[in-house]
Parts: C-alpha cells; sequence; structure tokens
C-alpha cells in the first residue's frame, strides 16, 4: 500500500487508521462492571439451584442458594442498585431456598403423619429405625412426646 501525499485515501500524516479504513471514529470499548463475574456467577448458581430442585435434591440448594445469595449481594460493591444479572440470580437463589425450605418442611410433617397415611410404610420405617438405632419409630415417637408432655 502506497502511503503518499497523492495517496486518494491519505498517507499516515493524514489521519489515515489501517485498522479503520472508512475514517469513522473509533468508539471506546466499554468496560464490564467491576462486580460482574460475580452478578454472572449468582444468576448461575441460581439456575442451577431452581435446577436441583426439580431432581428433589436437598442439600444442594441450601449450599448454592446461599454462595449464590451473598455472590449477588457482593457483586453490587459500592453502587446503589444491583446489575439484571445480580438481581435475576438473587431471585432465583431465594426461590430455590424457599422452595427446598417448604420442601424439607413438608417432608418431616409426613414423616409425622405416616401412621395415618400407610401402616405398611411405617413397618417399613420402623424396621429400619430398629435396625439402625435399635428403637422402634413408635418408641421413638413415644419417648418424644412423653419429653413434651404431648398426647
Amino acid at each position: 500500500m502506497d502511503y503518499q501525499p497523492n495517496n486518494p485515501q491519505g498517507g499516515p500524516g493524514n489521519g489515515y487508521n489501517p485498522y479503520n479504513p472508512y475514517g469513522a471514529p473509533l468508539q471506546p470499548v466499554p468496560m464490564k462492571p467491576k462486580g460482574d463475574s460475580m452478578a454472572t456467577a449468582s444468576m448461575i448458581l441460581g439456575i442451577i439451584t431452581l435446577a436441583s430442585m426439580l431432581i428433589l435434591q436437598f442439600t444442594i440448594p441450601f449450599l448454592l442458594a446461599g454462595i449464590g445469595i451473598i455472590l449477588a449481594i457482593l457483586s453490587r460493591g459500592s453502587a446503589k442498585r444491583l446489575a439484571g444479572k445480580a438481581k435475576a440470580g438473587l431471585i432465583c437463589c431465594i426461590v430455590g431456598l424457599s422452595l427446598d425450605i417448604v420442601l424439607c418442611v413438608s417432608a418431616v410433617c409426613l414423616v409425622f403423619a405416616l401412621p395415618h397415611l400407610s401402616p405398611e410404610l411405617q413397618e417399613e420405617v420402623n424396621k429400619a429405625c430398629e435396625e439402625q438405632y435399635g428403637v422402634s419409630y413408635d418408641e421413638m415417637m413415644e419417648e418424644f412426646y412423653e419429653m413434651f408432655d404431648m398426647e
């Protein structure tokens, strides 16, 4: 390429830029916000939390949602508002955590209601408790009721 002054594209001294041949002013590349990586990680953890709820995992949502909430809050930094990814991650993590708590509480309530739902299942639970702890489930519940004076 000829960089002579007679060159119609202009020479090096006439503002010619080989990386920008059309002469348009170069735009500055926008920089990522400081907490963008943490916001993205929070959003990914929130999605994984919700997905793990579908496969009925109990421990994974507790751990991942807790970490995701912390990352979403930390991604804000000194800014006044959360970024969109951080908001999405925070919402997904809170929803996943609350659904996990509801599922765990309902599972505990189901265990206490076992004798009324299925006597066959109650017998299996009694056998498993006797093998594991040496005391049947019914005996443990009677002891529990006596301890707190419940009838």
